[in-house]
């Protein structure tokens, strides 16, 4: 809770999503949202509100452990990342590296599909593993009922321009990261609500927030409508697959896979 404070996520339509070792995604919602499946954690707010989480086990892991693979830094993955076709050429990467909690995989393992042998190349790896993990966020995040304003981001990884735009395009809203510690932020404001509430001040919890959460404008990031297509078929390819290699009944990968391959080879992609 003190989270979605300290990053301004207390109206309908915010979304916060925390970049770390794991991964969260939150949003604040009127009325109480109970997942029939229990993938969405329902918890409550003091504002008699609600905040669904979603949480994956597997999000930095992977990244970091690309970057010590190939003794890469963060701006030299982001410039692999810019020179290489956004979809990868259908070369996906599902990252289950650790035990996954959405979807609950407690003995999950790592998937590559479509790789040929000399396809194990870093720039195809790095991308892959980008477009693996928030695909896997996002898919469990689409269980909410919730309408996409904009994303706020936070954690380590918020840092990185890749990162921000692959979030903006495949969840198909504004990304901008927040500034500073949101969670220590947002006990100091809940606090301070708390206190004018007990003074006989009932000032909204949003009035209060929004003089002190701070946007990093500079890294704000839109959805490319360029490449809208190719985000829009990879989503499609990778919740297909992912629902197979757990034995569920979804569209085939190997078809999905061969019909993108069919479509003319720079169709949907950007611009460098």
């Amino acid at each position: 809770m003190h989270g979605a404070v300290g990053t301004g996520d207390v109206t309908p339509g915010i979304v916060m999503v925390s970049l770390g070792t794991n991964g969260t995604a939150y949003t604040f919602m009127e009325e109480p949202f109970i997942d029939p499946v229990g993938e969405i954690a329902a918890f409550c707010d003091s504002t008699g509100h609600h905040l669904p989480l979603l949480c994956v086990s597997n999000l930095a892991n992977g990244y970091d452990d690309i970057l010590r693979r190939f003794d890469l830094t963060h701006e030299q993955f982001n410039e692999i990342v810019g020179r290489t076709p956004p979809g990868n050429d259908v070369h996906l990467l599902i990252p289950w590296y650790a035990d996954e909690r959405t979807p609950d995989l407690p003995h999950a393992s790592p998937v590559t599909f479509g790789f040929p042998l000399d396809g194990f190349t870093g720039d195809r790896l790095c991308r892959a593993v980008l477009e693996g993990h928030v695909p896997n966020l996002y898919t469990g995040f689409r269980r909410m009922p919730a309408e996409v304003k904009e994303i706020r981001l936070t954690g380590g990884l918020s840092r990185s321009e890749a990162w921000c735009q692959t979030i903006a395009d495949v969840f198909d809203a504004e990304a901008v990261p927040v500034e500073g510690e949101g969670a220590a932020l947002g006990a100091a404001l809940h606090a301070a609500w708390v206190w004018r509430r007990e003074s006989g001040k009932d000032v909204p919890l949003a009035r209060i927030v929004d003089g002190y959460v701070t946007l990093d404008e500079c890294r704000r990031r839109t959805s490319d409508a360029r490449i809208r297509a190719v985000v829009e078929q990879q989503k499609r390819l990778f919740e297909a697959l992912s629902w197979r290699v757990r034995g569920l009944a979804a569209e085939d990968p190997v078809r999905l896979r061969a019909e993108t391959l069919e479509r003319p080879s720079d169709a949907g992609r950007a611009e460098p």
